[in-house]
């Protein structure tokens, strides 16, 4: 490879990196074993397949947007998730998979808020440092399923007596981020670095 074409190769790795670096960051308040048998209806998970948790809250690496994906249940509440910035919501009236998408601001945290047909919730930002009820833990991350792969899997407790989180499970995603005007001028001019070596090239 010469060393346009290295150069162009560089470009555009950087530009599809500039495009593609999103982040979600989570930081954590507390970890604890759970009391009860983990086992959410919606055939995405199989029956102990967590055991513990992590508190804590998410805040945005980066500008752009997350989804939030439901993966299942197990309550006798009409539990959910909404995103009040944009109204959007899932619960358990939403098929397995179904997702709603909200937007992401550097250094701030995700908008979303678990909620019981109770009147109880929890919203992200206030979960605390210990298991106090209702409230939501991280169970996973990187966590591959017949629903597609997420960052990180959500559970949700509604009450002191469910000591499972598997009340309302989500997955969590960065989505597409919004490139920035610098980002776009990047990805064109390694275009065009391409483009001229290959008139280079066709001419000799």
């Amino acid at each position: 490879m010469d060393r346009k074409s290295a150069l162009a190769a560089a470009t555009l790795a950087l530009a599809a990196g500039a495009v593609s670096a999103q982040t979600i960051n989570f930081t954590p308040t507390g970890a604890f074993a759970f009391e009860r048998t983990f086992d959410p209806d919606g055939g995405v998970f199989t029956m102990n397949q967590f055991i513990s948790g992590e508190t804590g809250n998410f805040s945005a690496g980066s500008d752009g947007t997350f989804s939030l994906t439901y993966l299942g249940q197990e309550s006798l509440f009409d539990n959910g998730v909404r995103i009040s910035i944009n109204g959007g919501a899932l619960t358990e009236l939403n098929s397995v998979g179904d997702f709603v998408t909200g937007p992401m601001v550097t250094g701030q945290d995700l908008d979303f808020t678990f909620f019981a047909s109770d009147g109880t919730s929890v919203a992200n930002g206030a979960n605390g440092g210990d298991s106090d009820h209702p409230s939501f833990m991280l169970l996973g991350r990187d966590v591959a399923t017949n629903r597609g792969t997420f960052a990180y899997v959500l559970g949700y407790n509604d009450g002191a007596d469910h000591d499972d989180w598997d009340d309302f499970v989500v997955g969590l995603n960065p989505t597409a981020p919004i490139p920035e005007p610098q980002t776009y001028a990047l990805l064109l001019a390694g275009l065009g670095v391409v483009g001229f070596v290959a008139r280079r090239r066709q001419a000799r």
